[in-house]
């Protein structure tokens, strides 16, 4: 029986993953003849082999020590603490190692590749020129998104709209910027002078960046963007395993669940206002960018991914727009078709038949 262990060098063993999602993962691994072993990075001995971990059996959770298990998929970034033990276990098993990209480092890597076309227009904040970027980029686009480089789930999230204009840069001199504690109006300095005191203190320890809002809404006029959900299936292969349209509260820009947002399904929100051969025609088309994606991020990373959230944004003109990548997506209603596949390529990584697999000695640190 193969065994899967799972790790992270930021949570104990429990917290890994959402209640459901372990459940998923643990009827996963019976159906598909794997064993699950939740390791502690706090207890392990590199000259027996041995790692302190738990164990789903009948009678409840086993803890005990386990010999380091056949794939080891690592659920977070070792620090200087973690460092012996994660190079440790890199020499000694197959390693499936999730990250992903800030939302700069995405930007640029899509600007230095032939998706070009579907990035959309970013600048990174400088700490000692905020006013002037922030101002030249509202100008320029009339309607901008101001957020932090690393993902927060919608947390630390600002919209700046130019308002009395015709269509989406407006024409007129009131502004306004939402976010979470409300919507404030004012002149144009006013608004660059609200976003400045909520970024300023804390560009000391994280990057914040502004860019065109991208106007991607459903039907009634409620802002949507699309969740692509990809992952490497048992020969290797990149698939889809849930693609969704993601809906924002009425009157309010942000879509993510944690926010107050809403899942749909794609096919309806694509066929409201287009016939079936366009829909499907667009459907086709997300579906081969996030692919596109998928294999674009993944071949930035010395060990190959096992899944992404991509965030798409479809315009008014069916343009799509790439918005990020998530190396951790939240999968609330479809936990087991992703168990399904992080177990079934874990379980081919440890057998060595994805031709994925790289050499010990290059999978260390």
């Amino acid at each position: 029986m193969i065994r899967i262990g799972f790790i992270s060098y930021q949570n104990q063993p429990h917290d890994l993953f959402p209640k459901p999602r372990l459940r998923a993962l643990l009827a996963e691994a019976a159906l598909q003849g794997a064993e699950l072993v939740l390791l502690d990075r706090s207890s392990w001995d590199r000259r027996q082999g041995l790692i302190a971990g738990e164990r789903w059996t009948p009678a409840g959770w086993s803890s005990g020590w386990f010999s380091l298990p056949d794939v080891v998929v690592v659920k977070s970034g070792a620090d200087d603490d973690w460092q012996e033990l994660d190079g440790w276990i890199r020499r000694s098993r197959p390693v499936i190692a999730d990250s992903g990209l800030d939302k700069l480092a995405f930007h640029e890597l899509l600007c230095g590749s032939s998706l070009l076309p579907h990035a959309i227009p970013t600048v990174g904040i400088p700490p000692d020129a905020i006013d002037a970027t922030l101002m030249a980029v509202f100008l320029e686009h009339g309607s901008a998104v101001v957020k932090p480089v690393d993902g927060r789930r919608g947390f630390g999230i600002q919209f700046i709209h130019r308002e009395n204009g015709d269509g989406e840069t407006g024409s007129g001199n009131t502004w306004q910027v939402q976010h979470a504690g409300g919507t404030i109006r004012g002149t144009l300095s006013e608004i660059v002078d609200h976003v400045r005191a909520r970024i300023a203190g804390r560009l000391r320890y994280r990057r914040y960046l502004v860019q065109r809002f991208i106007h991607s809404v459903a039907v009634d006029g409620r802002s949507a963007d699309i969740r692509v959900h990809v992952q490497r299936r048992a020969d290797g292969e990149w698939g889809v395993t849930r693609a969704y349209v993601r809906l924002a509260e009425a009157g309010r820009f942000l879509t993510n669940i944690s926010q107050g947002g809403y899942q749909g399904p794609i096919d309806g929100f694509l066929s409201v206002r287009r016939n079936a051969a366009e829909a499907a025609e667009l459907g086709n088309r997300i579906v081969a960018l996030a692919m596109e994606i998928a294999k674009l991020v993944d071949a930035t990373k010395p060990l190959p991914l096992s899944e992404l959230g991509i965030d798409l944004a479809l315009d008014e003109r069916d343009r799509l727009w790439a918005i990020e990548v998530n190396a951790f997506p939240q999968s609330s209603l479809h936990e087991h078709a992703r168990a399904e596949h992080m177990i079934g390529y874990a379980m081919a990584v440890a057998r060595g038949t994805t031709g994925h697999e790289r050499l010990a000695a290059d999978r260390a640190p």
